[in-house]
């Protein structure tokens, strides 16, 4: 389990978290979501051990995760791969750091990926894949996955969102997800968390989401409902509406809602509230 206890982070003298709490357990995929600048890619950062809190701790199996850093395999959006090194070098380079015996060969086996190819000639999408293929060598507890899915093309993303799922299956790994495509991770998610400046303001299952968030149509504005956004579409009115009443049911028209419609209504209402 990860514990999140109290920290406080800053960029000069912009607070972005101040005494933040959370809890992950093992073998949950985590969704971070938010609209921009609400800190979702810091507090990846802060687990990864990349950036550390000003105060505060983050424990993996109660101890800091900090010394744990073999246990954490960590995607950011930047790509960071050593771009004049051989695709066989840079394998080799954490072999030796970590101690890992076999390189996960299977993904990049299924490309067109060649060892003796510059890093740096690869496309995104391959680096990508390259980049999940060394981090499952080193077998970790925690994966963090910042926003690189949109990024590369439909058959490196299946390929790559399949093999999550056998690690998550087989290896019971803790996945942290930021992601702004939500329809191709949905089948992962277990629970998700909506931030904003720094705090959370949603933090449930996808299953309760998907129960308690609904979109009425009407020809007219609705009241008196707990609305989280609104949008004229033509001659109707449709309200995204958290947490929904079955009752609404017998006055209105009330369709269900995928996680990308989900978070999709909470972000829109955070741009427009």
């Amino acid at each position: 389990m990860i514990k999140i206890e109290n920290i406080s982070f800053s960029y000069g003298k912009k607070q972005l978290f101040e005494k933040f709490n959370l809890e992950i357990k093992d073998n949950e995929t985590l969704l971070i979501t938010g609209i921009n600048g609400a800190g979702k890619s810091t507090l990846l950062r802060l687990i990864a051990g990349v950036l550390l809190p000003e105060t505060g701790s983050i424990i993996l199996n109660e101890k800091p995760m900090c010394e744990q850093k073999r246990k954490i395999g960590f995607i950011s959006d930047a790509m960071s791969l050593y771009n004049d090194l051989t695709v066989s070098e840079l394998i080799r380079l954490p072999s030796k750091v970590f101690g890992i015996g076999n390189f996960y060969d299977f993904l990049i086996n299924h490309t067109k990926i060649s060892y003796n190819q510059r890093v740096g000639k690869l496309s995104v999408g391959q680096k990508v894949i390259l980049h999940l293929s060394l981090i499952l060598s080193q077998k970790p507890d925690v994966l963090l996955i910042d926003e690189v899915l949109p990024n590369i093309d439909a058959y490196l993303r299946e390929l790559f969102l399949n093999e999550l799922l056998n690690v998550i299956s087989e290896r019971k790994v803790a996945v942290i997800l930021v992601n702004l495509n939500f329809y191709d991770i949905e089948k992962l998610v277990d629970r998700v968390i909506l931030l904003k400046d720094g705090e959370i303001i949603v933090d449930e299952s996808i299953e309760y989401l998907k129960e308690k968030v609904k979109k009425i149509v009407s020809e007219d504005t609705v009241k008196d409902i707990p609305v989280i956004y609104r949008q004229r579409v033509g001659n109707f009115q449709e309200s995204f509406v958290y947490p929904y009443d079955n009752k609404l049911e017998n006055e209105f028209s009330v369709i269900d809602l995928d996680l990308t419609e989900i978070v999709k209504a909470f972000i829109g209402g955070e741009y427009v509230n």
